[in-house]
């Protein structure tokens, strides 16, 4: 008689049913909704979890991550250890912004672990013209190109991690995207 007193759609409510009179709920006794109890997890489902999680972040911002660091250092291997340490970075960071803005995490971490890793030039013989094109800009040209253009970084953001003002960034932005349009018609390079 319990089941058949309760009306759908009154969740933890009882219905007294012999006591209702033109669409009025007397004896009505309200009970809190508790949600159930997450079941355990193990260990092993925690670290399947994780590497799908990896695997999507992967295939959503791993193609510009590795853009950023060969465009940086101009060598596959090196860029491929740099996007290492980043990915292992993120892995480990316990900071909500890391896993809310992923790409721009770790493009500032493949940024900042270019800064400590030698390149070998030579490690750049299978990279797209472009890429060759960007290791003929100096330096700091190419970090802000790489940032903005691979990294999702706005030039102000950009600048905060070059630890330069804005302004510098944008010029060196304009400069660097009329640089590779020279390269690209067959030029040589002007500004390394």
């Amino acid at each position: 008689m319990e089941l058949a007193a309760q009306t759908p759609g009154l969740i933890g409510a009882r219905i007294n049913a012999r006591g209702s009179r033109r669409g009025r709920l007397t004896g009505a006794a309200s009970y809190p909704l508790l949600a159930p109890a997450p079941e355990p997890r193990s260990a092993v489902e925690d670290i399947a979890s994780s590497a799908r999680d990896l695997e999507q972040l992967w295939d959503r911002d791993g193609g510009s991550v590795y853009k950023l660091a060969c465009a940086l250092l101009g060598d596959e291997a090196a860029a491929v250890r740099v996007v290492t340490l980043a990915m292992v970075d993120l892995a480990l960071s316990t900071d909500s912004d890391a896993h809310e803005d992923t790409l721009r995490f770790l493009a500032s971490r493949v940024y900042r672990h270019s800064q400590d890793v030698v390149a070998d030039p030579s490690g750049g013989s299978n990279l797209p013209p472009v890429m060759v094109w960007l290791g003929q800009l100096a330096q700091l040209q190419r970090a802000c190109l790489a940032l903005c253009v691979f990294g999702g970084h706005t030039h102000r953001e950009a600048a905060d991690l070059l630890d330069v003002p804005p302004g510098i960034v944008a010029e060196l932005l304009t400069a660097g995207l009329r640089e590779l349009g020279h390269l690209a018609a067959g030029g040589a390079a002007t500004s390394a």
